[in-house]
Order: structure tokens, then sequence, then C-alpha cells
């Protein structure tokens, strides 16, 4: 009962404001009761603030691959490597890489669009984008763009990096020589253990992987060395490899002759040339077996296999180097693109590559100071020509140059001025040839201290196989160029002379004994001893071996005149 009372009570305080107050008084209160609710909260529409980043492109860097060339190789894998750096207010998120090549170059594999992690504010990150040269690569130069896209718009400028590619270059292995030896017989015969040692070597321009030499034994035939195959791996161009087989012919052997295939395989299966070595029973046979030596690679150049000539092998080393020296060294042999095959210069390339081994080992003319091209173009000729007189300025009058040549030469037909040929440069159109004239005022203007030419080329037409003038068939005496400043020219032939091969030796005639003295005397040699023997046994040897006259001619300028003969490298 007390419970109901308190809660109509608390009904009488609730609706009605006055209960409690005095009668007879006025209230400002109304009888209104006002219940109040307090509305929700709606929503409120807030925008989201930006915090951009602000992405740049820094310390670009192409990174070469096997080659070591700084070109993008066909057939090589090769980088470009940079560094993204975010220092604005936000990260940078939900990147993408775009790459494209501007010169239409074809025969490149790359990404042109890939995605790359976010870079937070003040984070630096290594982006690296791959560059494939395939097969098909052109020769040129790559142009690329790369940018950065940021989704918000706030990516990198456009970057530009060049690059120059260098197409495919193949190899080419073979079987360049090969000795029998025996140290239980000076002969081969049965029953008798021999030795044959195989010289392999890749003289192609391009890289030989994945070389395997098998070899095919006839039967009754035993390899007691358990090789008859081979494998190589990899051959750089130029390297060589020398194999070793222990072989014996049993009483069942009845053949007068014993032939081995030998076949390659490489990556591409198709580079290489295989041979049969055809031995006889009862030849003679060496007492030792043949030994290719090794060469500390950090002081010598390696030598070109060769098992023939003897200038090839052991060149004399100096410790000695000079900085003020420079060397231009051309090998001309291969003029069949623009020609053909029966006019090339036989040799010249190879008559190039030794001579630069001597001016390195013997000469001591540190290798970033010798430039050496081989089958050069009128283009490329020009340009390392004018390269080379960039540098003697440069380096002052101390300077000394070596120029030598290997290749063809040829006279106008009208006005008997000589000029050098580039391999892209056609006998009917001089246009593009090089005048010797032309060569040695560009040297003599530079004021070097000396500058020594050895050209192993005729000027008269004639060459070591077929002359550029055949189809003439005519010989044109060409007209002597003057020469000024400090130049001594050594030529190999003179007048209507061509310059011969020395087939036995495979060099130019000229460019073997030049070789050879240099061999004999360490490099210690005098112009005039030098010009003595030149004439001595290149005369000699151009009627015995080839019935035809070589004379060597040296031609000095005024300057020397006096002391030519005393000079010396």
């Amino acid at each position: 009962m007390k419970n109901l009372y308190l809660t109509l009570f608390l009904l009488v305080i609730l609706f009605n404001p006055t209960f409690g107050q005095k009668t007879g008084k006025s209230s400002n209160l109304s009888n209104k009761i006002y219940i109040s609710i307090k509305p929700e909260t709606s929503p409120v529409s807030v925008r989201e603030t930006t915090k951009p980043p602000y992405l740049e492109i820094s310390n670009a860097f192409f990174s070469d691959g096997a080659e070591g060339n700084r070109k993008i190789d066909a057939e090589e894998t090769t980088e470009i490597r940079f560094e993204l750096k975010n220092s604005g207010m936000g990260d940078g998120k939900g990147l993408v890489l775009t790459a494209k090549e501007t010169n239409g170059l074809s025969g490149l594999a790359y990404e042109s669009s890939k995605k790359i992690d976010d870079v937070k504010v003040g984070q630096n990150t290594q982006i690296v984008l791959p560059i494939k040269g395939l097969k098909n690569l052109q020769e040129g130069s790559a142009a690329f763009e790369i940018t950065i896209i940021e989704p918000k718009g706030f990516g990198t400028d456009p970057f530009h990096i060049e690059v120059a590619t260098q197409a495919f270059r193949s190899p080419d292995l073979k079987i360049v020589d090969y000795q029998v030896s025996s140290q239980n017989s000076s002969t081969l015969a049965k029953r008798k253990p021999f030795d044959l040692d195989v010289l392999v070597q890749n003289l192609g321009q391009g890289m030989a992987s994945d070389v395997k030499l098998n070899m095919i034994i006839p039967q009754n035939i035993f390899c007691l060395s358990a090789n008859p195959v081979i494998e190589i791996g990899t051959l750089n161009p130029g390297e060589k490899k020398l194999i070793n087989y222990s072989l014996v012919a049993n009483n069942d052997y009845n053949q007068p002759t014993i032939q081995f295939l030998y076949e390659f395989e490489e990556k591409y299966k198709q580079y290489f040339e295989n041979k049969t070595i055809e031995l006889t029973m009862n030849q003679q046979v060496a007492g030792e077996k043949l030994i290719v030596e090794g060469i500390d690679e950090s002081e010598v150049q390696i030598e070109i296999a060769s098992l023939s000539s003897d200038v090839d092998k052991n060149i004399p080393f100096t410790n000695q180097k000079y900085p003020n020296k420079l060397a231009l060294i051309i090998g001309n042999e291969d003029y069949s693109g623009n020609l053909n095959a029966d006019i090339n210069v036989n040799y010249a390339r190879r008559d190039a590559e030794v001579f630069r081994n001597y001016v390195l080992n013997t000469l001591g003319v540190e290798e970033r100071n010798i430039h050496f091209l081989t089958d050069a173009t009128a283009g490329t000729l020009n340009r390392e020509i004018d390269l080379v007189s960039a540098l003697m300025k440069r380096m002052g009058p101390e300077t000394e140059l070596i120029f030598y040549y290997a290749g063809h030469g040829l006279p106008d037909e009208n006005t008997k001025i000589p000029y050098l040929i580039p391999v892209d440069v056609n006998a009917s159109n001089l246009s593009s040839a090089i005048s010797l004239n032309s060569i040695y005022r560009k040297f003599s203007e530079l004021g070097a201290k000396k500058i020594t030419v050895f050209l192993d080329a005729c000027f008269s037409g004639g060459a070591r196989a077929q002359s550029l003038l055949a189809a003439r068939s005519v010989r044109i005496k060409p007209k002597e160029e003057g020469i000024s400043g400090n130049i001594i020219v050594f030529s190999a032939s003179s007048g209507e002379q061509s310059a011969l091969p020395f087939d036995a030796q495979k060099h130019g005639l000229f460019t073997y004994f030049l070789l050879k003295k240099l061999k004999e005397t360490n490099g210690t040699v005098t112009y005039s001893e030098l010009a003595k023997y030149l004439k001595t046994n290149v005369g000699v040897e151009a009627l015995r071996v080839n019935g035809k006259s070589q004379d060597p001619d040296i031609q000095v300028s005024p300057t020397y005149s006096e002391n030519w003969e005393k000079q010396s490298f």
C-alpha cells in the first residue's frame, strides 16, 4: 500500500509543475510538458587529405653482361639500373615502370610495363630493367625512355638513356693444327702407343659455348686416354685449347692409313667445321708431345694459336711501358661484302693481330693506347684516325705514334694518288677511300715527336691474291707522296710491285720479316738495321717462294733525312 502511495505522489509532481507552490502567486511556467529528444548525429562527409609522393630517378647506369664491351650484344642479357627516390609527403604506391625504345631498333626483348614495389617517404629503392639482345639484333644505338607512373599523377619525369648495340657475332670452331708424337717409336706402327695432339680454336668473333668435341675412332684403334668425347665448355674469340689423345693400333688393323673424324657440338649447332685427320702407318713421328705454354694474362696477351709460324710464339715481353706512345693498327682482309672473295687480302687480320701483340708486349705501348681495327669500313677508319689525331694533340709534343696497315691499297687511275681501301669501298669508285697524303698531313700537323708508318699493302693495283685491277689487266705506278713532320714510312713494295703473301707462315711476306726482326732483337733495333733486314730478306724470299720481285721501300720526311738511321722504337 505504501508503494502505491509513493507512485501516485511522483506522478503528481511530474505532471503538475506547480505542485508545492504557494497559491495566489502568479507563475511564469506553462502547464505544458516539453519533452526534448536529442536528435541522432548525421554523418559528415570529410574530404580525405592527399599526401603526395615526390619521385625522382637518379644514379642510373648500364650493367653489361659477359662481353664487357658496354654494349647490348645479341644473345646477351644486360640491365639498366637506377635508384627511385621518394622525398615527398606520402608513400609512392601502385607504381608502374614503363619503358620504350625510341629508335625503332629491332631485336630487343624487355618489359615495356611492370609493377614495382611501393616506395615509402624518404626511401631509395634500386630498380632493375633487364634487356636481352636477340639473335636478330641490329647494330646501332638503342634509346630508352623510362618513366615511373603513379596512380594520382605524381610520377617521375621521363628518363632517357642510350646504349650501343652489337649485332650477332658467330663463333667459328676449327681444328687448326695437329701433331703426332711417340716416346716409344720414331714411326707410327702397330702395338706401339702414340699421341695425337689436336689444337682447337675459336676463329669467330663471337663466344662459343657448350662446346664438345667427339672423336670417331676406327675399329681396332684404341683410345688409351679414354677421352674420345671432350667437354670443352666455352671458348672466347681467338681462344684455343690443346687436346691430347693417347692411342694404339692392334695387330688386326690392316689399313695403310688411320682416319680420325672429329665432330663439334656447340650452342647454335652450326658454327663449326668438322675435320678428318688422316695418319699414314709407318710415317715419321715427333719424339715429344706438343706443349702450348700458358701465359699470365695479367702481363701479356694470349698468343694467336698457330703451330706453323715461329713469329707467333714466344713473343718477347718487356715490363717497361711508355705512356706517351700510341698505336693505330688495321688489318683489312675480307672485301667480299663489296667486291668478291677472290680479292681478299690473305692473312691481313692475322698480320694485324700478331703485330698488335708485339706492340703491346715487346714495344711497351699501353693497352689503352692501342687502337685496333679489322675489316674496317670507311666510316670506322676515318673515325679512328680522327680519334687518334685528337689524342695525339692532347698528349702533346712528346707523343709517338706507330701506324700499321695491312690490306688493299690502290692508286687513282688518273692522278696516281695512292689510297687505303676500306672494306666497303669499290675499286671503281675511290670517293670514300682514304688517301695516304691526307693521313700523313693530318698526323704531321700535330707536332708529334715521331710517327712510324708500316704499310703491308701495294699501291699499284696488285694484291696478295687477285689484283683489285685484275679486270683492267694493268699496273699503275703510284705517285710518291711527299711527307713532312717527323714521319718515317716503311712500305712493303716499290713502284708497280705487289705486296705478296708468305703462305708457309700464314703472314704477309713484309709483315713476317718485320715481326721476325722484332722478335730477334726484343724490339731494340734501329731503323737502319730494320730497313736493311727487310730489303734483304723480303727481296730474297719473294723470289724464292712467289717467283716475283718485292722490294720494301723506306721514305723519310726532311726532318729525319740526316738522322733517321739512328731512330728506333
